[in-house]
């Protein structure tokens, strides 16, 4: 499996702190069948607190480290990059990085609010051949209220990416409920772990949110969420996914927690 989204370097954000606690994380991952983690540190914390050439040293310590554990891991580089109206211009200048130098960007709305620039921002990177990866939509305010918004955003060529605690119900039973219904609608296109600690809710154990995708859309569908949609973006390939389903009746999408 692929993981496209974890904070799995050591001491960049919020995610592993000590070499250690990667180690430990790389070693669970491996355990539960994940072949390739694509670490995405917080850009705002790598522009604040180090810098490109230190994130890429550290990937590459990290991965001598698996190697001489044998723990059977490949960590690659991106990013997760908060939406502002820097991001294009960042993207180009090569301070907010793609998934694996690829044509993809993870790209994280805010939990909350709905900035007005935000269809302007997204719109300026795909002009620039950027194809933007929602993060875990799910969580995300604006398209709890109004999951149209992620429809349109999907139409117009973009991807999400989901995280495999919310679909088992570790975010919670309204974001559980929230991620079934854009499961069921085609909104959903890659499920990461988002991991930031080897055990717990954000721990980067893919399998069990992989089956319980698989009980909402079928054992084939939840299986390209975690292997060919994700290795297709690292190998900089076309992603080509099928227009969103419409809602079966109005539903009312109350605000929920970030959690």
């Amino acid at each position: 499996m692929f993981d496209l989204h974890a904070h799995i370097l050591p001491g960049v954000d919020d995610g592993a702190k000590t070499m250690a606690d990667a180690v430990e994380m790389a070693r669970v991952a491996a355990a539960h069948g994940t072949r390739v983690v694509l670490a995405t540190p917080h850009r705002r914390d790598v522009t604040e607190n180090s810098s490109i050439p230190q994130v890429r040293g550290l990937l590459a310590e990290f991965n001598e480290e698996l190697q001489r554990l044998d723990i059977e891991l490949e960590v690659l580089i991106g990013m997760e990059n908060h939406l502002d109206l820097e991001l294009p211009e960042d993207v180009s200048a090569g301070r907010a990085l793609p998934m694996n130098g690829s044509r993809y960007a993870l790209v994280e709305l805010p939990f909350f609010g709905y900035p007005n620039y935000a269809e302007d921002v997204l719109f300026r990177l795909q002009l620039q051949g950027v194809t933007p990866v929602l993060a875990h939509p799910e969580r995300i305010e604006a398209f709890q209220r109004h999951p149209d918004l992620l429809a349109g955003f999907v139409e117009r060529g973009m991807l999400s990416q989901i995280t495999a605690g919310s679909i088992v119900g570790h975010f919670g039973g309204d974001v559980k409920r929230i991620t079934s219904r854009l499961l069921r609608r085609g909104l959903v296109h890659i499920i990461a772990s988002d991991t930031h600690f080897s055990e717990g809710r954000r721990s980067p154990k893919l399998p069990p949110g992989k089956e319980a995708a698989a009980n909402i859309v079928g054992e084939e569908r939840a299986q390209s969420m975690v292997l060919d949609t994700p290795k297709a973006v690292l190998d900089n390939r076309t992603v080509e996914v099928e227009p969103p389903q419409k809602e079966e009746r109005s539903r009312r999408w109350w605000r929920f927690g970030r959690s």
